[in-house]
């Protein structure tokens, strides 16, 4: 029968290596006792979980005891939970391991359901109705244990919730301050009136376009609204992630901090910027480049529960790895990594900033403008979003923009909002500096709305 014996060991072992107590809300929506094939790590599981609902220790001792007392000693024995806690993993990576026990769990009881729906269906003396009914509750159990547990509420406590939100944006608004998350850019929030929890924005644009300058705008803006923001750079390291915030707040080129050629000058600049604004900032980065949309998504979950995350920023989609043992092609992993990424935004309330490759179709295109249609490899990732903003630079392909009165612009870039399911869309002018550190408000009304509604 279909198992997975290191992914529930690795499960038991980490919450006893980092205790329980820490991590086993995170995991307990998707993963209960009996989906365990081994059923030590069941009992081991059931002992963990008793401790934790009594507000007890979780770790090897108290687990141990807590077995001596379930009358389980024999069947689990010190030396395996001992050698059990030796096999715990990275407190980040439980729930991708909680996800394939499930997984196997489910592979199990589909094989099960099937063996005795075909036993019913060749015995004459079963009701078919009865074997239907029954086969049909079976699988809506399954379905509930795939997508965990869940909170319903009633229209009338959802009434309730909307209309004290309603109240509260109208107070903001009355005291002229910004209902959701500042975006960095006024025209921008003259939009979208900022982000929003449960938002998934999708930022896409081709390679050298800004994508990654212009969401580190969006997150150094929301950390000094007092807004965590977690980043997962899956494309550059955290050093020189964080160098890029350097040389936006201290101006000094990022050329310079990579030669080290900087003067005594520069180095004060330097200094001001990091011990005067960056260091406060609530910013989290993570620069693992091998990880999967669970491994995000057990990170952000921790990260929240320690309140160190209001917004996430993943740089980029096509850069997160997913196993699928072939079973999916590339397009179908990319629209799950899309739906996950909604997921996120949704199950911890947070905007979620997803930027994306377009494919090379744009470039084909007479006025390189990019359109839904140039969204890499996935619809779905047009489906899931909120949001779609694309990221163009008409200068990067020698087309040369003019204002009103005929004079060449420069450093000049649009958002091009092309989806966005709460309001109107439309372009929003920015302007950048050479380096492309730092983006700065259009000087003029920059929004031209393309639809009202």
């Amino acid at each position: 029968m279909p198992n997975a014996p290191e992914a529930e060991q690795a499960v038991i072992g980490s919450l006893l290596s980092f205790g329980g107590d820490k991590i086993l809300d995170t995991i307990s929506p998707e993963l209960n006792k009996d989906m365990f094939y081994d059923n030590r790590y069941a009992v081991l599981y059931n002992a963990i979980q008793s401790l934790y609902a009594n507000n007890k220790p979780c770790d090897i001792v108290s687990v141990s005891n807590e077995i001596r007392s379930m009358g389980k000693i024999d069947e689990v024995p010190l030396h395996f939970i001992a050698e059990t806690s030796n096999y715990g993993y990275d407190s980040f990576h439980v729930v991708e391991h909680a996800l394939m026990v499930k997984q196997k769990y489910l592979q199990r009881k589909a094989i099960e359901l099937s063996h005795i729906l075909q036993q019913q269906a060749y015995d004459d003396t079963e009701d078919i109705g009865d074997v239907l009914f029954n086969a049909g509750k079976a699988l809506e159990q399954m379905q509930q244990d795939l997508i965990g547990q869940s909170e319903s509420q009633s229209f009338k406590d959802i009434a309730q919730s909307a209309l004290k939100n309603i109240e509260r944006k109208m107070g903001l608004y009355s005291s002229g301050k910004q209902t959701g998350i500042t975006t960095g850019l006024q025209d921008l929030n003259d939009i979208n009136s900022g982000w929003y929890g449960g938002e998934l924005i999708v930022l896409a644009a081709r390679p050298a376009m800004g994508k990654t300058a212009v969401s580190l705008h969006f997150g150094k803006s929301a950390a000094r609204q007092g807004i965590p923001v977690v980043i997962f750079s899956l494309e550059m390291d955290s050093v020189s992630l964080y160098e890029r915030f350097i040389a936006s707040e201290s101006n000094v080129h990022p050329s310079k901090l990579r030669s080290g050629n900087i003067s005594q000058d520069e180095l004060q600049q330097i200094d001001k910027a990091v011990g005067g604004t960056l260091y406060s900032l609530p910013i989290t980065i993570n620069d693992n480049a091998a990880i999967g949309m669970s491994y995000i998504r057990a990170t952000c979950r921790l990260y929240h529960r320690q309140n160190k995350c209001g917004m996430v920023i993943i740089d980029y989609l096509q850069l997160v790895t997913e196993s699928s043992n072939g079973t999916r092609n590339r397009e179908q992993e990319i629209a799950r990594m899309s739906r996950e990424a909604k997921i996120i935004a949704k199950e911890l309330n947070v905007p979620v900033i997803l930027l994306s490759q377009l494919n090379r179709e744009v470039d084909k295109r007479q006025d390189k403008k990019p359109i839904l249609a140039d969204l890499r490899e996935s619809g779905a990732i047009e489906q899931d979003a909120d949001m779609v903003i694309f990221v163009h630079r008409p200068e990067y392909y020698g087309i040369i923009v003019k204002d009103s009165s005929g004079q060449e612009i420069y450093n000049y870039g649009e958002l091009i909002i092309a989806k966005h399911r709460n309001g109107s869309v439309g372009t929003v002018k920015f302007k950048h500096n050479g380096s492309l550190t730092k983006i700065f408000d259009y000087d003029t009304k920059g929004y031209t709305e393309n639809n009202p509604f």
